[in-house]
């Protein structure tokens, strides 16, 4: 080869059309030629200058296209941008703003909220990445920085090159589109991901729940053991509350809880609540079984996506050793079934997310205590076992996260075909049977019921066995509503605090004084008199979790709390020479 023909622009051209391998086989050869004319230097200086042209000119479509990938990326326009492997240059500027190459590939319009979610995909490390992002986050400079902790070469410098990027190929080029979905559950009559043909478009920490409602392996081989299993009746009620998730938005039912405890372990909590769950899908870790070590926040974002799904989380004692996490507040803001409404910068009120499952989990202990307000017994089903509930555990784990997430679909199939007059018709039956033979409140009533008919409808298409859950069988479960009322538990608390504190209430007692007590008979029958200060009362009562002003009135009709002359709460008399604020107590 001749000297001119060596450094002629054909011969550059030649070598940078070859495959990237080929490439490096000739050009070491086009070395070695230049160094026995003793032109080394000069050969790889012109090597240099074409290659940075062949770079900048290699564009989408052209001889030398950008690596293969799944999305149709071939033809695009790229209008006034060369994009290459080696990054994305504006002709117009001269300016090259990316080091790597990025494509907006596809559109998401969110069929409930109309919202738009562009994926793009980037070429980095030797692979093609891709995330789902709202189209905002494209658009905005601050939202767009954030990217660059996903691996996109965004800065403060290029943000605005990458922005008018994104807005002018989108714009030229027909970029697919497609229905997309952020939450699992009912759409209308459509159960979702069962019936919709939207594309995921949620976060990507929720991605491996979407993928979890599948099935796997032989649907047989999972009813058998199921069938064994549900000779149980804690086994049924599990199921039957997962069951039930999918009904309460249609028989407007409020959410609920069902906690299954035991103070031992190893009889088969978590995998008592891994059978129940893995009739939608993958029952193991990471998939549908959820840890409780989250914070508020996250338990109602799971809740939302999860929307008619039942949520399960294991190890609720987790949140006790939480100090950030109050129990009660969780309970009470997971079962109103919507989260609290929060504003925007811009001071526009934010999206607020709902749902209408109910949660499972599972604890060494009762989710209420003997002081919880009526509100807390009202929203949780505590199951206590004290004994271990299912035999051969590793095989039947083993089962269980081979073969699952049949029957949820035939389920939903099933009552999809039901009239709605004829599943409310027997919810109102069973609710009313449940008023009947126990003293439960209205709320717990609305949960159990729910329980017993998704326990009835799942026998009708999927066990079809004698294993039917009766009123019964859910008496045990059901908090006397006499007994939890707020005004009861605060009477029993502040009864328990005089017996302990008698001293307190004596003429002669050198300490705080908390008021006096008097010996009486009333109707031929001995009862005693607590003169109580007020504000030590109020105090007393807050310790325990109550408020005197909540319950006064009940105390009062009670007869536990004898009004003034006036009929009022307070008595103004004097006890040690002090005037003062009291109430009057009365004990028998």
């Amino acid at each position: 080869m001749t000297e001119e023909k060596l450094f002629s622009k054909e011969t550059f051209i030649e070598l940078f059309k070859l495959s990237e391998i080929d490439r490096i086989a000739r050009q070491d050869e086009l070395y070695l030629i230049a160094k026995s004319y003793g032109l080394a230097n000069k050969f790889k200086e012109s090597l240099k200058k074409y290659e940075k042209i062949f770079n900048d000119k290699m564009l989408v479509g052209s001889d030398l296209k950008l690596p293969k990938c799944k999305y149709d990326i071939e033809n695009y326009n790229m209008g006034k941008y060369i994009c290459n492997k080696n990054g994305i240059t504006d002709s117009k500027k001269d300016y090259k703003f990316s080091y790597i190459p990025v494509l907006p590939v596809e559109r998401y319009i969110n069929e409930e909220t109309g919202k738009e979610k562009v994926k793009i995909i980037f070429y980095k490390e030797n692979k093609w990445r891709e995330m789902i992002v709202d189209k905002s986050q494209l658009s905005i400079s601050q939202k767009l920085l954030l990217l660059s902790d996903d691996g996109l070469d965004v800065n403060s410098e290029n943000v605005k090159y990458y922005i008018n990027y994104f807005n002018e190929i989108m714009n030229i080029n027909d970029i697919k589109k497609l229905d997309s979905i952020s939450h699992i559950g009912w759409k209308d009559n459509l159960f979702i991901p069962y019936d919709s043909q939207g594309i995921f478009d949620g976060a990507d920490e929720f991605r491996n729940i979407y993928k979890a409602i599948s099935s796997k392996g032989d649907y047989e081989k999972w009813k058998e053991v199921i069938f064994k299993l549900r000779k149980h009746k804690v086994i049924k009620m599990l199921m039957a509350t997962t069951l039930a998730s999918p009904l309460l938005e249609k028989l407007n039912i409020q959410p609920y809880m069902v906690n299954l405890w035991s103070s031992l372990s190893g009889n088969g909590k978590t995998l008592s609540c891994m059978v129940a769950m893995s009739i939608w899908g993958n029952p193991d870790v990471g998939a549908l079984r959820l840890s409780s070590n989250n914070t508020q926040n996250y338990y109602t974002v799971v809740a939302s996506f999860m929307r008619n799904y039942t949520c399960y989380f294991d190890e609720l004692q987790i949140v006790k050793k939480n100090k950030y996490l109050d129990l009660e507040t969780l309970i009470m803001d997971l079962c109103n079934g919507t989260e609290k409404g929060r504003l925007n910068k811009n001071s526009s009120a934010k999206e607020i997310k709902v749902w209408f499952n109910n949660f499972l989990f599972t604890s060494n202990d009762s989710l209420v205590k003997e002081n919880g307000g009526e509100q807390l017994y009202n929203r949780v089903i505590d199951i206590e076992i004290s004994e271990k509930i299912i035999d051969d555990g590793k095989e039947i784990a083993r089962i269980i996260k081979n073969n699952y997430g049949f029957a949820g679909k035939e389920y939903i199939t099933y009552i999809q075909n039901l009239e709605y007059d004829t599943i409310f018709k027997r919810f109102k039956e069973l609710f009313n049977e449940i008023l009947e033979k126990t003293n439960a409140t209205d709320k717990q009533a609305n949960s159990l019921a729910s329980i017993l008919l998704a326990n009835e409808l799942a026998n009708q298409c999927i066990f079809k066995d004698d294993y039917i859950l009766k009123v019964e069988d859910i008496i045990e479960y059901v908090n006397d509503k006499s007994e939890i009322r707020t005004s009861v538990k605060a009477k029993e608390y502040i009864i328990s605090t005089i017996n302990a504190n008698q001293n307190k209430f004596r003429e002669n007692y050198y300490g705080e004084c908390w008021g006096k007590f008097v010996e009486d008979f009333q109707n031929n029958k001995k009862v005693y008199r607590f003169v109580f200060n007020t504000q030590i009362l109020c105090r007393e009562l807050q310790k325990g979790g109550f408020e005197f002003n909540s319950v006064k009135k009940e105390w009062a009709e009670m007869k536990f709390l004898k009004l003034n002359s006036q009929g009022r709460y307070i008595h103004n008399t004097t006890i040690n020479q002090e005037k003062g604020s009291y109430v009057m107590l009365i004990l028998e």
